[in-house]
C-alpha cells in the first residue's frame, strides 16, 4: 500500500511540475484584429486558438488577447493564420481572396497598416520575385499591399477610405530604399517615383470619387510597370475598362480573375476584361 501511495504522490509531483513549466512558457499578448460581428469573433478564434495557442477577440474593440507556449509557437504563426482566414491585424494583412469569401456581414473596413513587410506565404502573400535574380523580391512589398486595398475602396465606391490608403501608399512609397532594389527594380523606380507619388497625392487631394478614380488610373500603370521589373510569385491579372475615359479606357490590377471594376463599382461591376495575366 505505501508502495502504491508513493507512486500516486510521485505521478501528482510530476504532473505539477510540468504544469508549472507550461504556465512559466505562457505569454499574453494584446493584438488589434479587424472585424465586425459575433461570426467574426468565432472564424477569428477557431483560426488562431491551437493546442499551443487561446485567441480571445473582443468585438467592441477589435481587440484580441493571444496566449501561446512560446516553447511550441509564436505570436507571428497565430496571425498568420488568423489572416489566412480572411482578417487584417496588426502584422498581417489578409488576402484579398479570402477577405472575399467573408459573409457580407462580416466584410470589415480595411484600414489597418500592418507593421510587416510581407502577409503570410500561407495566405498567399503578395510577395515580387525579381526578374533578374533569385531574391525574394519584397522591395515593393508595402506599394503593392496598399494599392490592392485602395483598389477594394474604389470598388466600394468609399472616397474617404480611399483617401486614407492613398495616404498610407505615399508612405510607402517614401520607405523604398533605392540601394536594396536590383538593377532592373532601379531602373523602373527611377522613371516611375514622381509619377507614384504625384498619383498618391492627387488620389488623397481629391474633392470627389471621380478624381480619384482618374488619378487611379496614372497609378495602375505605373504600378504595372512595377511588376514587371519586380514580378509576382502569384498570379495577378492586369484588366481594362473600355468604358473608361470616355472610351479611351482604364486599366488596372487585381489579385482576383473576376472583374470588380474600380472605375464605376456597382454601376458596372463586371464591366471590363483581363488583357493579361502576370
Amino acid at each position: 500500500m505505501k508502495i502504491h501511495h508513493y507512486i500516486i504522490t510521485g505521478v501528482l509531483v510530476l504532473s505539477s511540475l510540468t504544469n508549472h513549466a507550461q504556465d512559466n512558457n505562457t505569454t499574453n499578448s494584446n493584438v488589434k484584429i479587424a472585424g465586425n460581428c459575433g461570426m467574426c469573433k468565432k472564424t477569428i478564434e477557431n483560426a488562431g486558438t491551437s493546442a499551443h495557442a487561446k485567441v480571445d477577440w473582443n468585438e467592441d474593440n477589435q481587440t484580441a488577447t493571444i496566449s501561446y507556449d512560446t516553447k511550441k509557437t509564436s505570436l507571428d504563426a497565430v496571425l498568420k493564420n488568423i489572416a489566412g482566414a480572411g482578417y487584417d491585424n496588426e502584422k498581417y494583412l489578409a488576402p484579398e481572396e479570402a477577405y472575399a469569401k467573408l459573409h457580407a456581414c462580416c466584410q470589415y473596413e480595411r484600414n489597418l497598416m500592418p507593421s510587416a513587410s510581407d502577409t503570410p506565404k500561407e495566405a498567399e502573400s503578395i510577395a515580387t520575385t525579381s526578374t533578374d535574380d533569385n531574391s525574394d523580391g519584397t522591395n515593393f512589398q508595402q506599394i503593392y499591399d496598399q494599392y490592392f486595398l485602395l483598389k477594394n475602396a474604389l470598388v466600394a465606391a468609399d472616397s474617404k477610405q480611399a483617401a486614407g490608403l492613398a495616404n498610407h501608399l505615399s508612405d510607402a512609397i517614401s520607405k523604398v530604399k533605392v540601394a536594396n532594389l536590383t538593377e532592373v527594380e532601379q531602373g523602373v523606380w527611377k522613371t516611375k517615383m514622381t509619377s507614384l507619388k504625384a498619383a498618391a497625392k492627387s488620389l488623397q487631394d481629391a474633392k470627389d470619387l471621380f478624381k480619384q478614380r482618374e488619378a487611379f488610373a496614372v497609378l495602375s500603370e505605373d504600378i504595372y510597370s512595377l511588376s514587371k521589373s519586380s514580378k509576382p510569385s502569384f498570379s495577378v491579372y492586369y484588366q481594362k475598362c473600355p468604358m473608361f475615359n470616355k472610351g479611351k479606357g482604364g486599366t488596372w490590377l487585381s489579385r482576383d480573375k473576376e472583374i470588380k471594376n474600380p472605375y464605376y463599382g456597382a454601376q458596372m461591376l463586371t464591366c471590363g476584361s483581363t488583357i493579361q495575366t502576370l
